[in-house]
């Protein structure tokens, strides 16, 4: 095989040799004395340059250009169990097709035959150790045997429900801290509270953590630093605050940091490269497009381009490295509004850091928002009426498909988080009360391919 150059760096080759291995971003950090934020900017480069969207595209191309040689004389190392970090290959919905024995043939299926191949064709026939973890979005098989020995393949739900809210709570927070969830605040039938309730997801129980100073309502949470920030809300009493207070998980414990520039409520909020961003919300008397910054080294908040259009209750998440606000509503009308938004291009005098894409299917306000592996997953919501339909957006194709719903009624202003391959809605409104739900939707599954890969030295 002939190599050919390679359009990366150094650096980035030593990173591209590793995850061949199977190594993780935090093994890479500790293997190359670098932070995991520095490997996640070197593979998103590393992405651009070789035109890929995954680790294990990445590790098959370095193969095939001679980068580094399949063999057995090195096993890769074992992923972190709390940072799962390979990206899903995309699930197509299957054209239409006779009721038959293939039909919908599960990706991961296709995925892990097209590995095999190219190892088997690099190896000449020879059977190798060693694992390389897939991360796919293909549905869960559960064959079923007829009559004839023939066998036909059913699709299992991918939502279940967990241990619900010990109360039924509305408009709440959620957020997730070392593989824990934690649901902020909300809107009981007796009114807002400050309750706090931490989610084991290992033992499917709950139990109660010291309460939020200010009891709010339409909040959202972000974590920095292991610690939960919810930013301004609701009162009891209807006004809207500008306190923003953070708990910190291992003690237990609530403080206040520097308020908002202005009172927000029903706000889209996201953490991104060690800073908070605040979206639109209502003030008190109308829906807004202010934008707000958040620096936690300086202790203090900035104004910033505001969105294109004012709006609330939309949701914001983090895929392929951007920042994505989604959905809306502003006072009249659910909103299909996707747009990016690039705080680095942001001077807070022109709406150059502002970019269109995609929008939603239909208006969604009031949805719950997720990233899971580069694909944002958009659940339930519509003001009116509730949308039965869940839709996700493929980042890197700027294109919105559905997936499987979880209920065929209204569900909104719940509570979302992800943790590993998994997305958990909690709490939320039916279109008559607050409900206690508690359900999980199982993103991508996780497929383990027989294979050892040795990196090649420099020459």
């Amino acid at each position: 095989m002939i190599e050919e150059p390679s359009p990366l760096s150094e650096r980035e080759m030593e990173i591209v040799r590793l995850v061949a291995t199977g190594a993780s971003n935090r093994q890479i950090a500790r293997d190359l004395y670098i932070s995991v934020n520095t490997v996640k900017v070197h593979l998103r480069n590393i992405f651009g340059k070789l035109e890929l969207n995954s680790r294990t595209e990445v590790a098959m191309y370095a193969v095939s250009q001679g980068w580094v040689t399949v063999g057995d004389g090195q096993e890769p190392g074992e992923p972190d169990e709390d940072a799962p970090e390979e990206v899903a290959t995309e699930e197509v919905a299957p054209a239409p097709a006779p009721a038959t024995a293939s039909r919908r043939r599960p990706l991961f299926v296709a995925a892990a035959a097209a590995v095999g191949l190219l190892l088997v064709g690099l190896l000449g026939g020879t059977v190798v150790s060693g694992v390389i973890p897939l991360l796919v979005a293909g549905p869960t098989p559960l064959p079923s045997p007829l009559a004839n020995g023939a066998t036909v393949t059913a699709l299992a739900s991918r939502w279940r429900a967990r241990a619900p809210l010990s109360e039924p709570r509305t408009g709440l927070a959620l957020a997730v801290v070392g593989g824990q969830f934690y649901a902020v605040g909300g809107e009981t039938a007796d009114g807002v509270v400050g309750a706090v309730t931490r989610y084991d997801p290992q033992s499917d129980t709950w139990a109660d953590q010291a309460a939020k100073p200010t009891p709010v309502v339409d909040v959202e949470a972000a974590v920095l630093g292991g610690r939960i920030y919810v930013p301004g809300g609701r009162l009891g009493t209807g006004a809207v605050t500008d306190r923003v207070e953070v708990y910190d998980p291992e003690r237990d414990r609530w403080a206040a940091v520097a308020p908002l520039p202005a009172p927000r409520s029903a706000y889209a909020l996201v953490a991104f490269e060690g800073r908070l961003y605040l979206f639109g919300g209502w003030d008190g008397l109308r829906f807004v497009a202010d934008t707000y910054g958040y620096d936690p080294a300086r202790d203090a908040w900035e104004e910033l381009t505001p969105m294109p259009t004012a709006r609330g209750y939309a949701g914001a998440a983090v895929a392929d490295g951007k920042v994505f606000v989604v959905g809306g509503y502003d006072g009249e009308h659910d909103l299909a509004i996707n747009q990016e938004y690039a705080p680095s291009k942001d001077n807070g005098a022109g709406s150059v850091s502002w970019t269109t894409r995609a929008p939603l299917p239909q208006g969604r306000g009031g949805a719950g928002v997720v990233a899971v592996a580069d694909q944002i997953h958009v659940i339930g919501g519509g003001w009116d009426a509730g949308l039965v339909r869940s839709v996700k957006y493929n980042v890197h194709q700027d294109r919105w498909e559905e997936f499987e719903p979880f209920t065929t009624g209204i569900w909104r202003n719940m509570g979302v988080g992800a943790s590993d391959t998994r997305i958990y809605g909690v709490g939320g409104w039916d279109g008559r009360s607050p409900v206690a739900t508690n359900s999980e939707y199982q993103a991508l599954y996780v497929i383990i391919i027989p294979v050892a890969i040795t990196p090649v030295p420099n020459p």
